[in-house]
């Protein structure tokens, strides 16, 4: 390939990613986690720049300046997998990564690795200058690419395991993004040293890697509540509307609502913050009783939530109610304050329903429940 094509297909690069850094970092609802995206975004975008660099000084008369910004690559690279690695396992596992240990284990060998990039100069471990002056591959290379392969690998398979778990059927979208958002980059890596090896094969499978991404959170978000990563209210009318039409003919279709008792007094006595903490423990019981099962699970409202089940009879949709309270109180055992849901619970009917009534009614047993609880607090 020409080396004026070669540089523009890496400038081009370099600029896609540019433009979604700054549409990343303009969103609204901009958190930790869009953060981590933007890194993603500005570590590919800095990668292209520098191998574009490394391309057209390749043949330099500065051979240290060659070793330089190979090992500027290197670093970029590293920091971008890790980036990667940090955003996909504090999404897909989210309270295991909040604990420190996790996070300091994972520091270990992106911390190796830098030292051993830093004395490269000398030693010539990852890289080195031949008897020509020119960049060449140190003996111990291997390392980088065997940590860089398990920060991009290791939430990869997660994801891929948990297209298969019950438990994890409503985030199975987002899994199956995540366990595919490594094959095109291997893909290309693969291609580009095989048999492209004068294309910017990597860069190129790098860019549409972040696209992925990019295109993959904005499809969460015209369905998924930012918050609990939960299904919406638009994604609950649209399932809703599919689910009528092919319920089968032995299951029973439910449909329960679930309001958060004295919400309102949570985020006056002790701050929205730890009002959004209620939302994500009541959000993950949800996911831990009903996502298993295969159930719809979405945010109606500020402190509603709604379930679709299909079920044999009320029996079940009784136990089902039993197990996400039960769930909940043991999951919010930590808190400070008592945190009691109150849940309404209907069935379809196939002779003439509709969706606004099947939900009203839910909403009708909710408030029904809610009144009984205040008369056994009154009574008592």
């Amino acid at each position: 390939m020409t080396e004026p094509l070669f540089v523009e297909l890496l400038a081009f690069c370099s600029i896609i990613c540019v433009i979604l850094l700054l549409k990343v970092k303009s969103e609204a609802d901009y958190n930790v986690n869009s953060t981590l995206l933007a890194s993603i975004m500005a570590h590919a975008a800095i990668l292209n720049l520098v191998d574009c660099f490394c391309f057209i000084f390749y043949e330099s008369s500065y051979p240290v300046l060659n070793l330089f910004l190979n090992s500027v690559y290197f670093v970029v690279g590293l920091m971008l997998t890790f980036s990667w690695y940090q955003y996909a396992m504090s999404t897909l596992c989210n309270q295991l990564w909040n604990g420190k240990w996790l996070r300091w284990v994972s520091v270990v060998p992106l911390a190796a690795i830098l030292i051993a990039i830093a004395f490269s100069f000398w030693t010539g471990w990852l890289f080195r200058l031949d008897e020509n002056g020119f960049y060449c591959r140190g003996p111990y290379f291997f390392l980088q690419m065997i940590v860089c392969g398990l920060y991009l690998m290791i939430p990869s398979t997660i994801s891929f395991i948990r297209i298969f778990m019950k438990r994890f059927y409503s985030d199975r979208t987002i899994n199956m993004a995540f366990s595919s958002i490594v094959v095109l980059p291997l893909l290309v890596m693969f291609l580009q040293t095989r048999y492209l090896p004068g294309t910017p094969s990597i860069s190129i499978g790098l860019t549409i890697s972040v696209l992925i991404i990019f295109v993959n959170l904005q499809s969460q978000r015209i369905s998924i509540d930012p918050l609990t990563g939960l299904n919406n209210r638009n994604h609950l009318n649209r399932f809703l509307d599919q689910k009528v039409q092919f319920l089968r003919k032995n299951r029973q279709l439910f449909l329960f609502m679930l309001d958060i008792d004295k919400f309102k007094d949570i985020n006056d006595n002790f701050g929205r913050l730890q009002g959004d903490i209620v939302l994500q423990i009541v959000g993950d019981a949800l996911k831990s009783v009903c996502g298993r099962l295969g159930h719809f699970i979405a945010r109606y409202g500020s402190d509603e939530f709604i379930v679709v089940a299909e079920l044999n009879d009320f029996s079940d949709a009784l136990y089902l109610r039993r197990n996400i309270l039960m769930i909940l109180t043991k999951n919010s055992e930590h808190l400070k304050f008592p945190l009691r849901l109150s849940i309404g619970y209907t069935l379809w009917n196939r002779g003439g329903d509709s969706i606004p009534d099947f939900i009203s009614r839910a909403e009708k047993q909710l408030v029904a429940d809610k009144r009984s609880k205040s008369l056994e607090r009154a009574i008592s």
